[in-house]
């Protein structure tokens, strides 16, 4: 008898550190063909999901989509003094060659990558076991 291998799921824990939301859906399909979307920060995790996916399921495409969002309260944001001075004295230094140049806006300058610096964030308590997509089971 075939099974429907259609299905929809998502799981959202929320820590001191912020949330994670997991999403997943699939349908049924020959072989297995997972699609996976991590943020950046929780690249790593890819591998482990593949694999743990390939023990699990033996077709389907699969798309897993997992959405971080930090808590705002652990995060504050510094600006890299010194970067921003080399930046500014380098904007004023191409603005003397232009005609007419325009002033500098500070938000212009916020913008550049390298500029503002937020805290770092312990990854590590958001990779841990149990919040992960390496777990068997989230906690309820």
């Amino acid at each position: 008898m075939t099974r429907s291998m259609t299905a929809f799921a998502r799981q959202e824990v929320q820590q001191s550190w912020g949330s994670l939301t997991w999403e997943v859906r699939s349908v049924n399909h020959r072989y297995l063909e997972p699609h996976l979307r991590l943020p950046e920060s929780l690249r790593d995790l890819e591998g482990p999901l593949r694999e743990q996916l390939r023990k699990s399921l033996s077709r389907g495409k699969v798309e897993c989509t997992l959405r971080f969002v930090p808590e705002a309260q652990s995060q504050t944001l510094t600006v890299n003094q010194d970067f921003a001075g080399e930046l500014v004295a380098a904007a004023q230094q191409v603005a003397s060659i232009i005609p007419n140049a325009q002033t500098l806006d500070p938000l212009e300058v916020l913008r550049w990558p390298g500029v503002l610096q937020d805290t770092k964030l312990d990854m590590d308590a958001v990779k841990k076991p149990g919040w992960n997509c390496s777990a068997r089971h989230w906690p309820n």
